[in-house]
């Protein structure tokens, strides 16, 4: 009696837990909500802490005007604001039960070469518009050169006033055409 045995094969370490972090199915029934007590019922004071920081309560209650902090999309920002600032977690937590770390998860940057720079796969605008031109005619500078609008194309400076317009308009009444 034999009995072939299958080779062991071990488990994968890259899949796609380890990539995106844990995931938590959504589960919106009561017997999974974590909360205990009644309503009016005191919080301990390490959850009261972890969700009302120091700078939080400081700021309770202080308009725009009052509020001294300066962020990068507006000024006067406080913790109690629907702002990017307030809604974009930068503690690196992948979900509402992790804390997260005290800074930023990007905050270390890599020298990359020329190649590795992009957003992912395809094509950027100028490459895109370089190998499938709207005008479909086809491109022949030199990838290194500043892109520059032809010389019949109309430029936001050229229209101050409406004297670029009304010339135009007559132009074309008379049977011309843009760009000649």
């Amino acid at each position: 009696m034999s009995t072939e045995r299958k080779p062991y094969t071990p488990r994968e370490i890259d899949d796609t837990e380890d990539r995106m972090g844990s995931i938590d199915q959504l589960d919106f029934s009561e017997r999974q909500d974590e909360r205990q007590g009644r309503v009016g019922d005191e919080r301990s004071p390490e959850e009261a802490e972890r969700e009302f920081p120091d700078e939080r309560v400081q700021q309770a209650g202080l308009s725009g005007g009052e509020t001294l902090g300066t962020g990068i999309h507006e000024d006067g920002v406080s913790m109690d604001d629907v702002s990017p600032e307030t809604l974009l977690d930068e503690s690196g937590a992948r979900s509402p039960r992790e804390p997260g770390d005290a800074y930023p998860a990007d905050k270390e940057l890599t020298e990359v070469d020329a190649g590795d720079i992009g957003g992912g796969y395809g094509l950027d605008e100028a490459e895109l518009g370089r190998r499938h031109p709207l005008d479909d005619k086809a491109w022949d500078g030199d990838p290194t050169e500043p892109l520059e609008p032809e010389p019949g194309v109309t430029i936001d400076d050229e229209l101050a006033g409406d004297d670029a317009l009304e010339a135009n308009r007559k132009h074309t009444r008379d049977g011309g055409s843009f760009g000649e």
